[in-house]
């Protein structure tokens, strides 16, 4: 019976092992996504706001050639504005609406992608909980085959030839310790077979 107490805990031992193998890999992978998924967000938000302040900058100078009258300079400084910013200038130099419109959208979808980035390292941190878990049922089914094998030695003992006082010690202590073993056993959650 101790012998197949000990090989049927170290059989659900090895299935808690693979299902942390696959919670700890889904962990990974839903990680690296997710950093992807940030860091490309990231590069988009510094080239938007390195665009932006561009515009901010060639905008004033375009605005103060306009004012000054210097239609020459201002013509070049138009040409290097973004093409939304010099679509809405051309149709109304005081309303630059459709512009901030696009600039809102644009920015809305790369606070859109870095919020996705944190929902999936949110649910890596579930997975990873998750296999950590099953690396402790794991653990805990491998002690009780340990402890399984020790009954094993002193049942193995009991059957020498000693002073019927140490067999008797070796088989109480076989017996409690089998006892013991059982009960924490049936205590650890089972995998799934």
């Amino acid at each position: 019976i101790t012998t197949i107490l000990g090989a049927f805990a170290a059989y659900c031992s090895a299935l808690w092992g693979g299902e942390m193998q696959t919670s700890y890999t889904q962990s990974v992978t839903v990680t690296n996504h997710g950093n992807t998924i940030y860091l490309e967000a990231l590069s988009d938000l510094n080239s938007f706001e390195v665009n932006d302040m561009k515009d901010d900058i060639i905008y004033s100078q375009w605005k103060d050639n306009t004012e000054k009258g210097d239609i020459e300079d201002a013509a070049y400084f138009f040409t290097k504005l973004s093409p939304g910013l010099q679509k809405d200038l051309a149709d109304d130099p005081k309303d630059v609406s459709e512009y901030d419109k696009e600039q809102a959208a644009a920015l809305d979808s790369i606070m859109a992608r870095m919020n996705e980035s944190d929902h999936m390292n949110d649910s890596a941190k579930v997975l990873l909980t998750k296999g950590n878990g099953a690396n402790k049922y794991g653990d805990d089914f491998t002690l009780c085959t340990v402890l399984f094998t020790i009954v094993l030695f002193f049942s193995g003992l009991a059957s020498l030839k000693t002073h019927s006082a140490m067999q008797k010690t070796y088989v109480i202590l076989a017996v409690i310790i089998l006892v013991l073993s059982l009960v924490r056993m049936l205590t650890i959650p089972f995998p799934s077979f």
